[in-house]
């Protein structure tokens, strides 16, 4: 697709519009790179299939943890994160 995006179009013909340019096709093939993997780490490796909570707000608080437990789990083993447990504080390398 060439020129201006036409108004009034929904944002999925409007995504689905971008995905048709070069620009668009190389943008998401990035996402298999960046984002995806993440997912999958956190679903296999992790062990977290599905949610156990019922209702948005807390699935929200759910993955929230989740994901807070990815984040830290990954700062552990990078080496660059150890605790003091006599000065009951985390230190930072």
């Amino acid at each position: 697709p060439r020129g201006r995006i036409p108004t009034g179009m929904t944002v999925k013909e409007r995504m689905e519009r971008k995905l048709l340019t070069k620009r668009g096709k190389a943008l998401y093939k990035l996402r298999s790179q960046t984002v995806e993997p993440v997912f999958g780490q956190i679903k296999e490796c992790r062990g977290s299939g599905t949610f156990l909570r019922r209702g948005t707000a807390a699935v929200n608080s759910e993955w929230r943890l989740i994901c807070a437990g990815h984040n830290l789990l990954k700062l552990w083993r990078s080496g660059r994160f150890h605790l003091c447990i006599r000065q009951r504080e985390v230190c930072w390398a």
